[in-house]
């Protein structure tokens, strides 16, 4: 909460979004470095965004998660070969769950903030420059000194499947709850707030104590999983995948029959909206109002899934964000999984509102 000090800074530039510093110092008889002070409080705490007198939008959905850069390798054979050399294609391109939700958002014209940590090094600048073009605000998040970003390295079969991957995620550890205690103002002055597990568990519980606003979840690899899964969970939504759900329930999740079955038990678990996409069957959503679901389309080409998961949580954000109905909401997060799917790119370049609106 701001002090009241800081509460008299706000409502003059609500007053005067173009007042100056100077302006600003006189009519509250502070000197200006008394002023820079607060106004540098103010930006920690979320409410001014960036260097500038710029108050947060009025309907803003919040990212909370991880940024990576992906290095990506595609098997020229069906087959792996263990202990050799496979032959196949290679790429390095940004990612993360997080990165990935924000840049869908974006893309959908939903002013987006996402809070996040990246490092020094070229990978991070890289991220940086990119946010800012796809016009991301990433004045909440935090580039650390020394530190490199995180990474994923994995490899896919032909049809989009994952083999292996291998993560090296260390940097998210400095996303605490202290990290997050003077965002917390920004965070619920969103709409909503999307996170994911590659946060730590205490940091998870602390965003389930802490947030107000409805909390989408997207679950994160088998290891990662069941950080969602705290005793105080607070979800409007989880987006998880036929592997993560089996690690939650023990239950085989291969075919639709098994699919339908296992959202019913993750929405008995975590009592909140399901979405859970399959490979090679489609997306089965359990809500209060039953199970529907969305089978894939035979022509779809599966090009790569990575970036799926990250397209169905801002697609079920958008949605809400726009009041859409139950059955109008799977049928545009379905649009943009299939899209997702026939490109090699994290986030497809043809996700835009007018694509899903249609």
């Amino acid at each position: 909460m701001p002090t009241e000090r800081e509460q008299q800074i706000l409502d003059l530039i609500r007053q005067n979004p173009l007042i100056s510093q100077k302006e600003l110092a006189e009519l509250l008889g502070m000197t200006r470095a008394g002023l820079a002070s607060h106004i540098s409080r103010l930006i920690k705490k979320g409410l001014i965004v960036g260097k500038g007198y710029i108050l947060p939008p009025n309907e803003h959905i919040t990212v909370i998660g991880a940024v990576n850069m992906d290095i990506a390798g595609t098997l020229q054979s069906s087959e792996l070969i263990p202990k050799g050399s496979n032959s196949g294609a290679i790429n390095n391109q940004l990612g993360g769950v997080g990165r990935n939700v924000a840049a869908n958002l974006a893309a959908l014209g939903v002013a987006t903030n996402l809070i996040t940590v990246y490092g020094s090094d070229q990978n991070g600048e890289q991220f940086a420059e990119d946010a800012i073009r796809r016009g991301i605000d990433i004045s909440s998040a935090q580039q650390l000194p020394n530190q490199a970003t995180a990474m994923y390295m994995y490899i896919n079969y032909q049809n989009g499947e994952r083999f292996v991957g291998l993560d090296d995620m260390t940097i998210n550890q400095a996303i605490t709850p202290e990290f997050l205690e003077a965002r917390l103002p920004l965070i619920n002055g969103s709409k909503q707030v999307i996170i994911d597990s590659n946060l730590a568990p205490e940091t998870i519980r602390w965003i389930y104590g802490h947030v107000t606003v409805p909390i989408i979840a997207k679950a994160v690899s088998v290891t990662k999983s069941q950080h969602l899964l705290q005793d105080n969970v607070n979800l409007a939504s989880l987006v998880v995948n036929g592997v993560e759900g089996t690690i939650f329930t023990s239950e085989k999740m291969t075919t639709l029959a098994e699919a339908k079955q296992g959202a019913d038990s993750l929405y008995k678990m975590f009592h909140c909206s399901i979405y859970l996409y399959v490979d090679n069957i489609g997306i089965v959503q359990r809500t209060v109002d039953g199970t529907n679901c969305y089978q894939y389309q035979s022509d779809t080409e599966v090009v790569n899934t990575n970036g799926l998961g990250a397209a169905i949580a801002a697609g079920l954000a958008y949605a809400t964000l726009n009041h859409k109905s139950t059955t109008a909401t799977l049928t545009l997060v379905s649009q943009l999984a299939e899209l997702t799917m026939e490109t090699a790119e994290n986030v497809n370049t043809k996700v835009t509102a007018q694509t899903v609106d249609q």
